[in-house]
């Protein structure tokens, strides 16, 4: 299966970080260059041609619509996905109308943003099934890119312990209670790249969800939180 070529633009270097980080854990997806201008975006664009784009508004030398005009007329055939933390319905309004695929405000939902991935993924894989659509197809490919759709129970990630991974659906009963990788490790004495995986393994169960945290100082960080659906 061909590799969804993307590309970032975004002038925070830790949250492209981030960014990168998240791609990385879908296989189908290659990162091809990150830009921090429009500029470097439109080469980028020209050179790669990437079929998706995640973009932030708020560029050092302009706004990120002015490259989704940039592509419309340059008849790019790939899509975007909008990460901005322009909340304004004009901006969201006008995103829409020259027809970005989904659009994500910032402080950006860890879980939110894969979701966002999933759903492109199936709608690159959807379009690809056949040459002719019968209606059924065509109003599945429109709801893909409409909705959050239900995903399908995950395996479980390698390396997963069934006993560790009940421990930590124990410490989360509590919807109050929150967990960076690094507080979990302490609490499992294990490492911090062990407890992320449970920890995501957690999201894939449904019983976790997450949002990037940022701070004053330092890199962003994930919070895990436990979902109100879970069994008290």
């Amino acid at each position: 299966m061909d590799s969804i070529t993307t590309l970032i633009v975004e002038d925070e270097p830790l949250l492209a970080e981030i960014l990168v980080d998240t791609i990385k854990q879908f296989s189908q997806y290659q990162v091809v260059g990150i830009a921090d201008k429009l500029e470097s975006a439109q080469k980028l664009l020209r050179i790669y041609q990437p079929q998706l784009i995640l973009l932030d508004n708020f560029l050092p030398d302009g706004k990120g619509l002015e490259l989704i005009k940039y592509t419309v007329s340059n008849n790019y055939t790939g899509r975007i996905i909008f990460i901005t933390a322009d909340n304004h319905m004009d901006t969201i309004s006008e995103a829409i109308r020259l027809g970005v695929f989904d659009y994500l405000i910032k402080p950006v939902h860890y879980q939110r943003l894969q979701h966002a991935l999933e759903r492109f993924a199936r709608y690159r894989s959807s379009l690809r099934s056949s040459e002719q659509a019968s209606q059924t197809h065509v109003d599945a490919l429109f709801n893909i890119q409409a909705k959050e759709c239900p995903l399908s129970p995950s395996p479980m990630m390698r390396g997963i312990d069934e006993t560790t991974l009940a421990r930590v659906r124990q410490l989360f009963r509590d919807e109050e209670t929150e967990h960076t990788a690094e507080s979990l490790a302490r609490l499992l004495g294990s490492s911090k790249t062990t407890a992320r995986r449970y920890l995501e393994q957690g999201i894939k169960d449904d019983f976790l969800e997450a949002e990037i945290h940022y701070g004053k100082v330092g890199r962003p960080e994930r919070i895990y939180r436990g979902k109100s659906s879970v069994t008290q």
